[in-house]
């Protein structure tokens, strides 16, 4: 468990942050958010 919470044990620089940043692209690489049958396929696996 000690070795668990050492996941935590760092910190990001703020070229690290551009870096990620970077990476987004504004969409889903999965699916749409914004198509509507995706969207009524996914709110009906709540169900």
């Amino acid at each position: 468990m000690i070795e668990n919470f050492d996941a935590f044990n760092f910190a990001l620089t703020n070229q690290d942050m551009d870096k990620i940043m970077k990476l987004d692209q504004g969409q889903s690489l999965f699916f749409s958010h914004y198509d509507p049958e995706t969207v009524e396929f996914i709110t009906g696996l709540i169900r």
